[in-house]
């Protein structure tokens, strides 16, 4: 008999009734465990296309990457980290950047992501500035990347000196 996919020792069940609790980290944390299940977690794509609508955009974050993990193929997963890149948090911003560059090649088409990556290079935020260069590198590295990535990753990337635009 097969043993049906957990994570901490609950099912994926029990993580997709999580998803919809009023604590916004237990939602994270769901769709942490939903992305840590990856594939054998299919039955909760539906429930993290809810959560893409989440209002809270961390949770939002981990939604998308947890739907990339557990349906790589699915088109929503790209264009909701895209939006992310957006939020006017510098960790949320960062840490979409962080999620693209970890789940990379396995999200169907990472390459619209490539633009919004190469902007944050010229973030204001340092750490956003780091994690958008670590994706792109990490893209490349992984060599199923567009040819185009290499001069991505190449792109100057503002000192932090540098004046921010307003």
């Amino acid at each position: 008999m097969v043993n049906p996919a957990s994570y901490m020792q609950r099912p994926v069940s029990y993580w997709i009734g999580q998803l919809t609790q009023e604590d916004p980290l237990v939602r994270r944390l769901a769709c942490h465990a939903l992305a840590e299940m990856g594939l054998s977690a299919q039955e909760a794509v539906s429930a993290l296309r809810e959560r893409l609508e989440d209002p809270i955009s961390f949770v939002r974050v981990w939604a998308a990457a947890a739907l990339g993990a557990v349906d790589p193929t699915n088109p929503d997963s790209v264009p909701a980290l895209i939006q992310c890149m957006h939020d006017e948090r510098n960790f949320v911003r960062s840490l979409a950047a962080w999620h693209l560059g970890r789940l990379g090649d396995e999200l169907a088409s990472i390459k619209d992501a490539l633009p919004e990556l190469k902007q944050l290079l010229a973030d204001e935020d340092q750490s956003v500035r780091r994690e958008a260069g670590l994706a792109l590198k990490r893209l490349q590295s992984h060599g199923g990347s567009p040819p185009e990535l290499g001069h991505l990753y190449n792109a100057p990337v503002r000192s932090p000196d540098a004046p921010r635009h307003q």
